[in-house]
């Protein structure tokens, strides 16, 4: 037996928790990716820290038998279908993921020019589109687009206690005064 706190890497899909990532729920969405190849779902996956939501993303294209492309919204960038669109076209194979929706300079604009073309997404885009956004990202979502956040299943990715204490560690050290 090792001292190693994390379980051996061939056993890490049946693992509840490994180095701070929720496994389940990650496996979870992969099973809904799968599900919904053909067809228009929106997924929003709740995540507040960034470098947790790319090991997510690098770990779910491990585990997910789904080609996903991915998708990082330009700041200036004010609809979220033309971006898509844009960038992929209609006839994606696997499965969107969008990040970057929290450096967006007019948020509100583009979730409410998203809610009021909900349609053509559920129209023109035959795969599920994966939304990273945090729970600032999510309360917005509500308040000006809340027909399109009806239509969506969220997954809540937390991180682990130990691996927020050291991220807090981290960023103190970093900003520390000399």
């Amino acid at each position: 037996m090792t001292d190693s706190p994390y379980p051996p890497k061939d056993n890490l899909v049946n693992n509840d928790v490994y180095n701070g990532l929720r496994l389940r729920s990650l496996q979870q969405l992969a099973w809904g990716i799968e599900g919904s190849v053909g067809q228009f779902t929106l997924i929003l996956a709740r995540c507040n820290y960034a470098s947790l939501r790319d090991r997510l993303i690098e770990r779910l294209r491990e585990i997910c038998q789904v080609e996903i492309r991915l998708l990082v919204v330009q700041e200036s960038r004010k609809t979220l279908y033309t971006a898509i669109r844009e960038e992929f076209g209609e006839d994606v194979l696997g499965c969107v993921m969008v990040v970057g929706l929290e450096t967006v300079q007019n948020l509100a604009v583009m979730l409410t020019s998203a809610n009021q073309v909900r349609e053509e997404f559920r129209k023109n885009f035959a795969f599920p589109l994966v939304l990273w956004i945090d729970d600032e990202i999510y309360k917005q979502l509500i308040q000006v687009a809340p027909d399109l956040e009806s239509w969506a299943i969220t997954k809540n990715f937390a991180i682990a206690k130990d691996d927020l204490i050291t991220l807090l560690q981290q960023l103190a050290e970093h900003f520390a005064i000399p």
